[in-house]
């Protein structure tokens, strides 16, 4: 990341309306990011991985002239290529789109002109433990109902026989207050996480 990189996004970020904003490559990894601290890194993150690993989304933003606008009632999303990465701005509904539009034109050009950084030397992480797996399936697989459950899994303890009968536990909850569907799929992908 160099100071001109940076400073094209502190550049948006001077722009009323504009909360934040952040460049990410092909293979979802965050290359800058000028948001406040308040911003989970990540659940920016992973904003990035999903957006980049989605074929539709590589399709329409494909080129050097890629463009997306994602309107919301708070708020509105604007998304522009870069060539091999793209530039995500976040902004609420008080901001100039005109403004932000002119501005995204002298930020990309700035990003483009910047010479690629080496690539940085990644150790790779270490796997996340089953308990870690477990809690990111529930998270993911159940959203905003997933507290309780959660809570189950951080009761259950770290031995493979805990977590064998908290998932029990998790799999009963799913099934009595969504779905029994649901409540197989959840459970089927969990115990798998203990058999490998």
């Amino acid at each position: 990341m160099t100071p001109s990189e940076q400073a094209a996004l502190r550049q948006l970020a001077d722009i009323p309306g504009v909360v934040g904003s952040m460049v990410f490559d092909v293979s979802g990894t965050v290359v800058l990011s000028e948001f406040p601290a308040v911003f989970d890194t990540a659940a920016l993150a992973g904003v990035a991985s999903r957006l980049s690993a989605d074929g539709y989304f590589q399709e329409w933003m494909g080129g050097e002239q890629g463009t997306l606008d994602l309107r919301f009632v708070d708020g509105h999303v604007v998304l522009r290529s870069l060539g091999s990465a793209w530039l995500l701005v976040l902004c609420t509904l008080q901001s100039n789109a005109q403004l932000v539009a002119m501005s995204l034109t002298q930020v990309v050009r700035r990003l483009r002109m910047s010479p690629p950084a080496p690539p940085a030397r990644v150790e790779p992480a270490a796997p996340p433990s089953p308990l870690e797996q477990l809690r990111l399936i529930v998270a993911r697989e159940l959203g905003a109902h997933s507290a309780q459950a959660l809570e189950i899994l951080a009761a259950a303890g770290a031995k493979p026989k805990d977590l064998r009968r908290a998932i029990d536990e998790i799999e009963k909850l799913v099934r009595l207050f969504i779905s029994k569907k649901k409540a197989e799929e959840i459970g089927g992908r969990m115990r798998a996480v203990l058999e490998d």
